[in-house]
């Protein structure tokens, strides 16, 4: 809908009107989307790992034996040590390389610079 200008108070409740139900419509349509995902979120995040599981009867087999091993307190500590052991390892590679990165371009302005004092 075009941009109306407003010249007087009836014409800006009547903006002001239009504009609400704008916003209400969008509010309903967002929760709309919202509801859509959160009933198809397990489906659409299995989909994105293995293209075509979610509409397999395979779905089902692996949610029911992930949903035994999370109930099961030994598992649950395997998996959780095992998750925050990666998330370290990446961590530790992620600094690494960036300190490595730094020391590298410290290191390449340090011989740029005694480069150029060298050539004077």
């Amino acid at each position: 809908m075009p941009k109306v200008k407003v010249k007087n108070m009836e014409q800006l409740d009547v903006e002001i009107q239009r504009l609400q139900e704008k916003t209400r419509r969008l509010e309903n349509e967002l929760g709309e989307r919202l509801d859509y995902l959160k009933g198809n979120y397990r489906s659409m995040a299995m989909n994105t790992v293995v293209p075509g599981i979610a509409n397999s009867g395979v779905m089902g087999i692996v949610g029911g034996i992930a949903k035994t091993a999370w109930k099961s307190g030994a598992a649950k500590s395997v998996l959780t040590s095992a998750l925050m052991t990666a998330i370290e390892f990446i961590g530790v590679r992620l600094g690494i390389k960036l300190f490595n990165n730094i020391r590298g371009k410290r290191h390449r302005r340090k011989a740029a610079k005694q480069q150029q004092g060298g050539a004077d």
